[in-house]
């Protein structure tokens, strides 16, 4: 899209090919409109044909049919505008050779584009690692996946899984023992379950592995176990699916709005607090206690990948800081730490973290490293919370289930407040978290210490 505008108005504006014969009295005026209506003109045919729309279908002439209909509406429409709306002689050699080489420049930017995501998609085929999606059995629409060369590649499909020992000509990866070894030393980011024949409890076992690897499971529509559980509609390259997670942030439209948010948030934090809040939390802390003025912890982030959570320092150097969390009147936390940590200042860095990517303003609470290796085995679900970037504040914290953790059950409950909001987000739930966060700490958190 963006290629397209910097065509149709390069040979307008650089190139001067104009659609209409001018003097010095005129030309400003008519030019300036005729290249707002020539802009405003594609905007809304492209509106209409939705060329871009089509760039994700696999089928390229489907594209080049949108492209050429919207090319020719174009013509039609400056011929239009430049009879009724201007009074001024068109140049009829210009518009030829205008429309010539914006034409000729369109599609070749097309056959470049094409080219370029054949041979990326050729490359990515080529690792094993790109096929991370496997199915569990056999049926009809195991088989049409499996056959199907283009939609088993846009999904990824490595192959298929089989409860008997007998190998099947489609992709055949192995047994179910086969499948829980793969579990444990490949990349598998999928799962659909095709075969009803597969054991209730063997299914159960699956998806509790699959759950703890942060693995997505899908299931055919119809699948017998769909009543152990709630389960969600997906459609994935026109075909259904009932997905056991919902995950509105799987959108890729839903994450580019969460991360726009995130760097624009961040960055005004950053130039208009963090700018001068530095200097003056940096002096006091000197001035207390002279250590350093920051403190990196190791955090699990996104698919449990560690990551150097930024604070400011409200405890002294003790070796526990990476194993115990802060109690209520800890020693190890400092008078000025007491301070910032009552009032979240000493989280206030971590917008940081969130404009570098490994973090998001909303989201699961990152926990240290030794809590997750230590909740991950008991806790079910736990790995669940990893599916999404962890957040500078979430649902969990603003709904009471903030600060230290006492007991099992407390864990728990924590940890079906992160799956809620995974499983309910929207942008206008991230701005509420944030509206009650602030809330939380101008009234006064007793968790907050």
């Amino acid at each position: 899209m963006i290629g397209d505008y910097i065509i149709i108005n390069l040979f307008f504006f650089v190139g001067k090919l104009y659609f209409f014969e001018f003097n010095d009295r005129d030309y400003a005026q008519d030019f300036k409109a005729h290249f707002i209506l020539l802009n405003i003109s594609w905007l809304v045919i492209t509106i209409i044909t939705k060329p871009y729309k089509s760039l994700t279908i696999n089928e390229s002439s489907l594209h080049f049919n949108a492209l050429t209909k919207s090319f020719i509406l174009l013509i039609i429409t400056s011929l239009v505008y430049l009879n009724l709306i201007f009074s001024v002689e068109i140049d009829y050699r210009n518009m030829i050779v205008y429309f010539l080489l914006v034409g000729f420049f369109m599609t070749l930017t097309r056959f470049l584009l094409f080219l370029f995501r054949k041979k990326i998609r050729f490359k990515l085929g080529q690792k094993s690692l790109y096929f991370n999606t496997v199915l569990v059995g056999e049926n009809s629409l195991a088989t049409s996946l499996l056959s199907n060369q283009n939609l088993r590649r846009l999904m990824g499909i490595r192959g298929s899984y089989t409860q008997d020992t007998t190998e099947t000509k489609n992709k055949y990866l192995g047994g179910i023992d086969q499948l829980f070894d793969d579990l444990e030393n490949t990349k598998i980011s999928s799962i659909i379950f095709c075969d009803d024949n597969i054991d209730v409890e063997l299914y159960k076992k699956i998806v509790d592995v699959a759950e703890h690897k942060m693995i997505r499971i899908y299931m055919v529509p119809g699948f017998k176990y769909v009543n152990l559980g709630p389960y969600y509609l997906d459609v994935i390259h026109e075909v259904p699916f009932l997905k056991l997670l919902r995950e509105p942030l799987s959108n890729p439209k839903k994450q580019i709005l969460k991360r726009s948010f995130d760097v624009g948030f961040s960055l005004f934090v950053m130039i208009f607090l963090l700018s001068w809040l530095i200097p003056v939390i940096a002096l006091i802390i000197k001035l207390e206690s002279n250590t350093s003025v920051f403190f990196l912890q190791k955090r699990s982030g996104l698919n449990n990948e560690t990551f150097n959570c930024i604070k400011f320092r409200s405890m002294a150097v003790n070796k526990n800081a990476d194993l115990e969390t802060a109690s209520k009147n800890d020693p190890r936390v400092t008078k000025f730490g007491a301070f910032m940590r009552k009032t979240s200042i000493d989280e206030l860095p971590q917008f940081i973290n969130v404009f570098l990517g490994e973090m998001s303003i909303v989201g699961p609470r990152p926990h240290m490293v030794s809590q997750t290796e230590m909740y991950s085995k008991i806790t079910k679900k736990y790995m669940t919370r990893h599916i999404v970037k962890p957040g500078i504040t979430g649902w969990a914290q603003v709904m009471g289930s903030r600060g230290e953790i006492f007991s099992h059950q407390d864990m728990e409950r924590r940890i079906e407040k992160d799956i809620w909001y995974i499983q309910n987000w929207s942008f206008f739930l991230d701005i509420k978290i944030i509206f009650l966060t602030l809330y939380n700490i101008l009234k006064g958190d007793e968790q907050a210490y």
